[in-house]
């Protein structure tokens, strides 16, 4: 949000700042719903603040006092969709999301190599809808809710694309074994040992960020390993494309100007991305070589 608007009232100081002096949610509202929620700021701060809870408390207060209130709308529309009553019998489940189910050959080979223990199956329900409810700060309906969580009561072992979903159903679910689908692959040798130094590797920034201290070591270990670039910042944050969710539903931020500058200064040869929205958001872009990590199955 910083990197391309320049403004110190997109920013989590700027927007704290305001609040401080009795800025109104209309007034903060252009940055509340700019911010991508990717946790780097989370990573960051040294007070070890929850800014992405903040930002996300403040959005639903905006949303009930009507700001915003075409978004509202639009997002309670997606919301209103039918849903089915078929019950899951399998112990392992991927979420896969749109933009991966958009790919049947690059969803194939995902189910394929998360099935290395146990057979996994594609959702019925992915929750898309739910998602973007979640990141946009909308109420979700207990019947929706309902809906598509009881099917997932007894799987034992869910895959998610989209985390926004997987930090709520870590709530919703205590039970269940859960994990990201993109960085669940990138602990597979059969997948990683085809990475060369000429190859930039997009790791997905809000999963990413999540679980940054135990993942830092994961990536940082790979990129020694293999040599590949890494859209990390000198930081060790992961720098995000803004595609899919909320930013792609309604755009506050260009992401082709974001992989304009993960891209900037990089002297590669192909792209390999954790998630199915990068991948799309890159191929839009750069005339490299754009594949999802689970096409280095067959790379």
């Amino acid at each position: 949000m910083w990197q391309q608007r320049r403004d110190v009232q997109f920013s989590p100081q700027g927007i704290a700042k305001a609040l401080q002096h009795n800025a109104t949610h209309d007034e903060i509202a252009p940055a509340l719903f700019s911010c991508l929620l990717c946790g780097a700021c989370d990573v960051l701060c040294p007070e070890e603040i929850d800014i992405t809870g903040m930002i996300s408390a403040l959005r639903k207060e905006a949303l009930l006092q009507s700001s915003n209130a075409t978004l509202k709308e639009a997002v309670k529309a997606h919301l209103a969709q039918a849903t089915s009553d078929i019950r899951i019998e399998e112990n392992t489940i991927v979420l896969a999301g749109e933009a991966l189910r958009s790919t049947p050959a690059t969803l194939n080979k995902v189910l394929t190599l998360l099935s290395c223990e146990t057979s996994a199956a594609l959702a019925i329900d992915d929750g898309d809808d739910i998602a973007l409810a979640l990141e946009a700060g909308i109420e979700i309906s207990d019947h929706r809710l309902h809906a598509f969580l009881e099917p997932l009561q007894k799987v034992k072992r869910l895959y998610v694309s989209n985390v926004h979903l997987l930090k709520q159903l870590r709530h919703w679910l205590p039970a269940t074994e859960l994990f990201t689908i993109g960085h669940s692959l990138s602990q597979l040798n059969t997948l990683t040992s085809k990475l060369n130094k000429n190859d930039l590797y997009l790791i997905e920034a809000r999963a990413y960020h999540l679980d940054h201290k135990k993942k830092v070591r994961h990536y940082s270990q790979l990129r020694h390993e293999r040599g590949c670039h890494i859209n990390l910042d000198l930081q060790c944050n992961a720098i995000p494309t803004a595609a899919g969710g909320l930013n792609a539903f309604e755009p506050q931020l260009d992401s082709a100007e974001q992989v304009r500058w993960i891209l900037s200064g990089r002297n590669v040869q192909r792209i390999v991305a954790e998630c199915a929205e990068d991948r799309r958001a890159m191929s839009q872009v750069s005339e490299l070589p754009v594949l999802h990590i689970a096409d280095l199955m067959e790379a």
